[in-house]
């Protein structure tokens, strides 16, 4: 050990000359000040109610990371490296090593030891300049969501990850510069080390043989919270490769040249065969994903809050139906749920208050969240076995951007050759990918999600060509796919997984080929109804009858029409969950179309005096659905209190607020600071009211007619010319 650090000592002595400490330090800050500097003389927009983050995590991790990751650190490695090396081709000293007084080993290790502490000070020069940077921008900028506070275990566990995944590629560009004398082959080879990532991004895949891959995984999971262990794949891979090259590098460098090193004797064949047998059979299996391990029977979710608002419980819901699958206490900002029953793989929602996240899950799968949230937005990590399938559920699409684009763009309706080309070549690299998908952590897709995802595909691929011919010709064999590849489709389907039979797309491919060529050009909707009572009763028959009941009961404008052929339908549905829905509905329809009755809301103004929406009976309102915490709201006030003012005179109309908060005194705070010259009211039962007319999302602006009935229930916002041709029509009355 003893001679190991002196030879340490003596190499570190060497790169004195070199200046490679301050080119580590000027490479680890240059990230940090070109992405902060520019904006220190910038002003910064302050969003209210944004949930409050820490100014040192949100300047180290994001894109910041990835691309001193991805580049910066591995030019400095490159150059290192070399720096290293030239130093001993220079003097000569591969030839004066039996003069030394330490092993061949301990030189060379002391040269790769040197080599990653450098590396080391170019990781902590990037987190110290961010966290330099962002306290300036703290005092700079000031905002109160940012908090000048840092979770040092958090740091901590970012740069080891940061440190090891560049292991085995210094040891890899030790090893290069040793073996080649001229800076230009390292660096090349280092150049296409980076260019084989850019591919991996483009491909959406690692290359399992590409010793510089770990970088491209580490970019693709920086975030410890998101992982199940800290020391994750990207980590793991490097290791191995720098058990490799230090192997490499070290004979090479010790025999001093590759002949002498490999391939003297028939003994130094053989064993360098059997090293290389055995490092390709170690590769491959370490890169071959995990296959998705279930636990016991049933579901475990845990998880902990960060929040200052009381919550009680936690909910999970079906996503399909909203049925309540069960709920869990909230204690001490933690929360735990376990459940035996068999639960279908489908996609459930977890409520944590007034937020929901999506979760894709089935029995055997277990939860543990991080979330933090405030009264405006909930960010979520998430641990578990099903990682893969959730990633991509969340990452990944059926289409391709050229194919995505030429759909909407329509580009190829005159070339159908051209068309199905695309289509084709984007359904193969599609299915590559999933085939071959898995998440930075390298576990698989389950098995049951695959099938989904890739009968998934081959319905949205369906549909399009469906579409396509809808917009071309039917008829005409010109524009017919290639049969070959409707087979391919086809068989995909041939045994729809339980999930699949119930998905919109998957139903609507099904509805379109109950139709003949000749019913389309006639009353398809009428047909298709005749056609679906003609099938045996089931569940496969009520999901199609419920998904084109529910397109028609949408598509029609009269009331009366609209309930007659919900009437003549609806009892033909056996399936209790789908004859809810569809009640459910109908309601929400019948209730927000024109000329329904619109509620009498009880409102309160900041005084606390209550008053009701029928005051203004006898003029239009053109009522603006808002809250504190909806930046859009906000944003758009503005221009809503210009619109008031520019119809002042009109005296059959009335521009009002109405304030969906949870928490009224903040829209009592909020009014302090931001006069109005609109009556401002505050709504007692915002959710119920939310509920009952499926408000998704706000704002929200809806115009109420002198008879207390709907007028527009959707109406375009201020800033659109639509707003103003309808206030026109209305001061004219």
């Amino acid at each position: 050990m003893k001679k190991l650090i002196t030879a340490i000592n003596i190499e570190w002595l060497k790169t004195k000359g070199l200046g490679l400490t301050y080119i580590a330090i000027i490479l680890g800050g240059l990230i940090p000040l070109l992405g902060f500097i520019p904006g220190f003389f910038e002003s910064e927009f302050v969003v209210e109610g944004e949930l409050p983050y820490s100014v040192f995590e949100d300047a180290i991790t994001g894109d910041a990371i990835k691309s001193f990751t991805f580049f910066i650190l591995l030019v400095f490695v490159i150059i290192a490296a070399n720096r290293i090396a030239q130093t001993d081709h220079k003097n000569n000293g591969w030839q004066l090593m039996e003069t030394q007084p330490v092993s061949r080993f301990q030189l060379y290790f002391a040269k790769y030891i040197v080599l990653i502490l450098m590396s080391l000070i170019c990781i902590l020069s990037y987190f110290g300049f961010s966290i330099i940077m962002s306290t300036i921008d703290y005092y700079i900028h000031p905002n109160p969501a940012k908090l000048l506070s840092l979770d040092w275990v958090w740091m901590i566990k970012t740069i080891i990850r940061v440190f090891i995944t560049v292991l085995g590629i210094a040891a890899l560009q030790l090893c290069v510069s040793v073996v080649f004398p001229g800076f230009i082959w390292s660096f090349l080879i280092g150049c296409l080390g980076l260019a084989s990532n850019i591919a991996s991004l483009i491909q959406k895949q690692s290359f399992f043989f590409n010793p510089y891959s770990s970088l491209y995984i580490f970019s693709k999971s920086v975030e410890v919270r998101e992982l199940n262990s800290f020391i994750s794949y990207s980590e793991y891979l490097s290791l191995f490769w720098m058990v490799v090259f230090l192997t490499l590098g070290y004979f090479w460098y010790s025999k001093k040249g590759f002949k002498n090193a490999f391939l003297r004797n028939k003994k130094q064949i053989i064993v360098s065969s059997v090293f290389l047998i055995i490092t390709g059979g170690f590769l491959y299996a370490f890169q071959k994903p995990r296959a998705y391990q279930r636990s016991d029977k049933g579901v475990v979710i845990n998880g902990k809050l960060q929040t200052d608002l009381k919550i009680d419980s936690v909910r999970i819901y079906s996503k399909d139906f909203h049925k309540k699958i069960g709920a869990a206490a909230v204690k001490n900002n933690t929360f735990s749920w376990t459940t035996s029953q068999e639960l279908p793989l489908g996609e459930y929602i977890l409520e944590i208050g007034n937020k929901k996240t999506n979760i894709f899950m089935g029995s055997g799968d277990w939860f543990d969240f991080d979330i933090r949230l405030n009264s405006t937005k909930m960010v979520s990590y998430v641990n578990s076995n099903r990682k893969a399938d959730q990633k991509y559920q969340n990452t990944e699409n059926s289409f391709g951007y050229e194919f995505g684009y030429s759909l909407e763009k329509q580009n190829y309706n005159n070339d159908p050759e051209k068309f199905y080309e695309l289509a084709e070549s984007d359904w193969k690299e599609n299915k590559r990918i999933l085939d071959v998908f898995a998440d930075p952590e390298n576990n698989a897709l389950s098995d049951d999600y695959k099938t989904y995802r890739k009968q998934l595909m081959a319905i949205e691929y369906l549909n399009e060509i469906n579409n396509y011919r809808k917009m071309t010709s039917w008829n005409d064999p010109k524009f017919a796919p290639p049969k070959p590849f409707l087979d391919e489709l086809n068989n995909n389907i041939q045994k729809p997984s339980p999930l699949l039979s119930k998905n919109d797309n998957y139903l609507q491919y099904k509805l379109d080929m109950m139709l003949t060529d000749a019913d389309q050009a006639s009353n398809a909707d009428s047909i298709l109804f005749v056609k679906i009572d003609r099938l045996p009763a089931g569940i496969s028959k009520d999901q199609l009858l419920s998904k084109h009941l529910s397109k028609n009961i949408e598509l029609q404008s009269d009331s009366l029409a609209r309930n007659k052929l919900f009437a003549a339908e609806i009892n033909k549905i056996q399936n209790t969950d789908y004859k809810q829905m569809l009640y459910s509905k109908l309601d929400g329809i019948n209730r927000s179309q024109k000329g329904a009755i619109f509620p009498d809301l009880v409102l309160e103004n900041d005084k606390g005096k209550t008053q009701n929406l029928s005051k203004y009976k006898g003029k239009y309102v053109v009522i603006d659905f808002w809250a504190t915490w909806c930046g859009p709201c906000k944003q758009i006030r503005p221009v809503f209190e210009t619109r008031s003012h520019q119809y002042r005179y009109a005296d059959n109309i009335q521009f009002i607020s109405i304030s969906l908060d949870e928490d009224k005194s903040k829209w009592v705070n909020y009014l302090k600071t931001k006069k109005s010259n609109n009556p401002q009211f505050w709504l007692t039962n915002a959710e119920k009211f939310m509920g009952q007319y499926k408000i998704q999302s706000i704002p929200r602006f809806i115009i109420v007619d002198p008879e207390g009935k709907i007028f527009n229930f959707n109406t375009p916002f201020p800033d659109e010319d639509n707003f103003v041709e309808i206030l026109d029509k209305l001061k004219k009355y």
